[in-house]
Parts: C-alpha cells; sequence; structure tokens
C-alpha cells in the first residue's frame, strides 16, 4: 500500500478541503463523484503513486472536508478544482474525472481553459441527463438523457428528505453488479453519507441541469474516455463523448468483467492499466 498522507487548503471563500496524496512525479489529479469521497480511490493511489503525483480531492461538504451551507454548484465546484490547483502549485497535470467528476473537469475547462493541464481522463458519465422532446432515442441514448425535468425534481426532493439516506444506498448498490463484496458496498454507502443530504440533492440538480456537448469539439488535449458496458449509462456514451472529442481514446471495460458504473472499484487492474497505459505515454511524449 501507499504511503498515503492526508493534506487541507483552504478556499478563497472560507471552505477547508480535504485531500489525500501518494508518490512523486507528474500530477495526476483524482476527482470522485456525485456524493463520493478521496477514500474510494485509494486502489488508484496505490498503483500510480510509483510513478505520480497522485491527489484525490473531497469536495466540500464531502468526505473530511468542511460542510458550509453554501457553494453546492459544479461550477463552484470547479473553482475549488482551480484554487486546489494553485495552492498545491500543480502544473501540467492530468486530470481524472469518474462521473459528476467529468462534470466538474468539463466546467473547469469551460471557465478556465486548458492552461496547465497535459492530459484529460472521463470515466462514466452523461453529458445531458435530462432529455428534451425534439431529441431521437438514439440521440438520448448517446447523451445519457434518459429522464425529463419533473423526474429529476422528484429525485432530488427525495435524496433532500427524510427517507434520503435509505434513497441514497439503494441507488448507489444499484450500480453496481451481484458480486461486488458487500463490506465494501457498505463501506461506499458510509463515505457517501458523509455529504448531507439537503446538499446532496442541491448538486444532483446541478449535475442533472448541465449540457457540455458544445465544450467536447474544443478540447485539445489528450484524452482517454472510459466506459462501463454494463454501466446503468448504457454503452453508447462514452463511446459518443469520446468520438467528440479530436484524438481522444475510447476504452470500455466489459459487463462481465466488471465494468460497471464503478469500474475502477469492480476491476481496478483494468481500470488502473488503461489509465496507466495512457498517462505513461503522454508522458513520453512531452519529454
Amino acid at each position: 500500500m501507499a504511503n498515503t498522507v492526508s493534506g487541507s487548503f483552504t478556499t478563497k471563500n472560507g471552505v477547508t478541503l480535504h485531500y489525500l496524496e501518494a508518490g512523486k512525479g507528474r500530477p495526476l489529479v483524482l476527482l470522485p463523484g456525485w456524493s463520493q469521497t478521496a477514500s474510494l480511490f485509494q486502489k488508484q493511489l496505490d498503483d500510480f503513486s510509483d510513478s505520480y503525483r497522485c491527489l484525490a480531492l473531497d469536495y466540500r461538504g464531502h468526505g473530511e472536508s468542511a460542510r458550509p451551507g453554501y457553494g453546492y454548484r459544479v461550477s463552484r465546484f470547479a473553482m475549488d478544482l482551480r484554487e486546489f490547483l494553485q495552492a498545491s502549485e500543480l502544473q501540467d497535470v492530468i486530470l481524472l474525472g469518474h462521473s459528476a467528476g467529468c462534470a466538474v473537469i468539463w466546467s473547469y475547462l469551460d471557465l478556465f481553459g486548458e492552461t496547465g493541464i497535459r492530459g484529460l481522463i472521463f470515466c462514466d458519465q452523461m453529458i445531458a441527463r435530462i432529455r428534451r422532446p425534439e431529441w431521437s432515442e438514439e440521440e438520448c441514448r448517446q447523451y445519457g438523457a434518459f429522464v425529463g425535468g419533473d423526474e429529476v425534481l422528484a429525485q432530488a426532493e427525495l435524496v433532500g428528505g427524510p427517507e434520503g439516506p435509505a434513497k441514497s444506498a439503494e441507488f448507489l448498490a444499484s450500480m453496481l453488479t451481484s458480486e461486488f463484496p458487500e463490506a465494501e458496498l457498505l463501506q461506499m454507502i458510509q463515505e457517501s453519507l458523509k455529504f448531507p443530504r439537503p446538499a446532496a440533492a442541491q448538486l444532483l440538480l446541478s449535475v442533472s441541469y448541465a449540457d457540455y456537448r458544445d465544450l467536447l469539439p474544443r478540447i485539445t488535449v489528450p484524452t482517454l474516455c472510459i466506459g462501463g458496458a454494463g454501466s446503468h449509462l448504457g454503452p453508447d456514451v462514452m463511446p459518443w463523448i469520446a468520438g467528440q472529442i479530436p484524438g481522444a481514446e475510447l476504452v470500455m471495460i466489459a459487463a462481465e468483467a466488471g465494468g460497471s458504473h464503478f469500474m475502477y472499484l469492480e476491476n481496478p487492474q483494468a481500470f488502473n492499466a488503461a489509465v496507466r497505459d495512457f498517462c505513461d505515454v503522454i508522458d513520453v511524449a512531452k519529454e
């Protein structure tokens, strides 16, 4: 196991954010999904720390970070990421986002551009969650747009209400295969519920209403897209996203090989191998 250490920094609007760090070398920043924490990336910290300086961030309200009463929207998380990179004096960074962590990166690129970014890794996230009447069924599958606006509002109300913890646990379990160890699922749920449910509902709305389709063709840095063929998002989302980004690579992990939405937990060997191959190539290309 890597020698993982904890650190923290304070944003300009006064929120102390926690992160985990291991290794030395080019920075590889790991961004978790909605209501997930840095600690779930331990298998990645262990694996990549022999060659990279790995940092996994707890967003505001998540994990061991402070829980302010404000700022639970994707754009604020993108600003928090920018301030984290600046405070840590990180340059030539590879950003890896899982699920809603991709939305944080997309918002970051939209607001601040690619300066200081060496590469991008997007893992299993829809590009637009809310379907529109003018979209075809094929477009909805490609975008990951499977719900209507009223459904999203109902989901957020449920997450933020009295049944929020129980419904959140059901939601997480539904995104994993039946082979996933129960003890690890319970750990995931415990980590997830560190994020207060009313704030989780706010963030769910922010992620759901976003649409980053127009951003993808403007990405110019090396990019890897990883999808789970057995993910609840379906097998079309990540191939479509990869097809919109010039020169992007695509890796799909088979459903029977742990290719769920949480493929980095269910098949860390395949996931880590794909990430390492990509990072090593662009690392050499830079030299």
